[in-house]
């Protein structure tokens, strides 16, 4: 995500090489998070913490293709629907948990309607 951001700013900025010359497997991953961060070189230019305001911008791209692939799939899945939980993976040091924020868990029926978000049941309550 940190590269993609710094090719987004070389874009937003000037001066970046665009090229769709492939190399690896790992270039075609990169690539496709470049595209997804585009649409939010505004908002990253503007927010206060561009490395905190990244994870989300990101995941609101990704929760957009994801929400198309469960729409376009949903009819021919189980007759229940479907369970959508989506957030930011956080990673830390080897040796620490990672953490994992959850920003979407609903009840997705077969017409790929959200019938329940559960997202409130996730967070802890104050004591």
């Amino acid at each position: 995500a940190i590269a993609a951001s710094n090719y987004l700013s070389g874009i937003t900025d000037g001066g970046a090489e665009i090229t769709t010359k492939l190399q690896q497997f790992t270039d075609f991953q990169q690539g496709a998070v470049q595209e997804l961060i585009l649409p939010h070189g505004k908002r990253l230019s503007d927010a206060e913490n561009r490395m905190l305001e990244l994870p989300f911008a990101l995941y609101d791209s990704q929760d957009v293709l994801m929400r198309e692939i469960v729409y376009k799939g949903c009819a021919g899945g189980k007759k229940n629907g479907y369970a959508l939980l989506g957030g930011i993976q956080i990673n830390t040091a080897p040796d620490t948990l990672d953490y994992f924020l959850p920003l979407r868990f609903d009840l997705v029926n077969t017409k790929g309607e959200v019938t329940e978000s559960l997202l409130d049941q996730l967070k802890p309550t104050a004591r």
